[in-house]
């Protein structure tokens, strides 16, 4: 599906990203990160609009790198960014073979090195049992104190993505992503929910520490 339809995803997060949201808690990791090395590591990173924020408007300096599991997604991630971010194709539920596969003139970071670990709108396509190994896999990565953001969709049951799509996609609740951040080890600071416009479902917007 993100193979078809990535360059009409990257032209709607042209505006998308504009939500005062986004601007919100991305500066809220920035903050937070300030005293943390290490790169921002977006697990799913799409047309890479989270990481161009994060970097346009709060930390310039910052290592980047980003992993989609879609060469569509990163292909464009790369057209915007040129050299100033490392991209790689891969799984989400393996990050860290993802980071060690990086060449190039970025070396793959060591283990326990990320200062952030973020994840946009992706664990609707993971089944209940895969979220909880998946955020230990990322707080794996995390340098002591290093940061944790997540955007989900929140409630119960699935995504209808219409007849023409074979895809199963979960809703999950503030209590349960609340609950398996916590069983992977990571402390939530903060987890709000709040309604995208639009889209007739609400999102959890969480923040923890490793």
């Amino acid at each position: 599906m993100y193979e078809e339809w990535a360059e009409s995803y990257a032209s709607l997060m042209d505006s998308e990203i504009e939500q005062a949201v986004y601007a919100r808690v991305l500066g809220n990791l920035a903050a937070a990160t300030a005293g943390i090395n290490g790169p921002v590591v977006d697990t799913s990173c799409g047309s890479g609009h989270m990481l161009a924020m994060y970097s346009d408007r709060f930390d310039a300096n910052r290592q980047l790198i980003g992993i989609d599991i879609s060469p569509a997604m990163i292909k464009i991630a790369h057209r915007r960014f040129g050299t100033k971010a490392s991209f790689v194709v891969g799984d989400m539920g393996n990050v860290g073979a993802a980071l060690s596969s990086l060449g190039g003139s970025t070396p793959p970071p060591p283990a326990l090195s990320a200062a952030a670990v973020i994840s946009f709108f992706s664990i609707h396509h993971l089944d209940a049992e895969r979220v909880l190994p998946v955020l230990r896999s990322w707080h794996d990565v995390l340098a002591p104190g290093g940061r944790l953001l997540i955007a989900a969709w929140e409630g119960t049951g699935t995504i209808d993505y219409g007849d023409s799509n074979q895809i199963t996609a979960y809703r999950y609740s503030r209590e349960e992503i609340t609950s398996w951040a916590s069983l992977a080890g990571f402390t939530v600071t903060r987890c709000t929910v709040e309604a995208v416009e639009g889209m007739g479902m609400d999102a959890v917007y969480l923040e923890g520490s490793r």
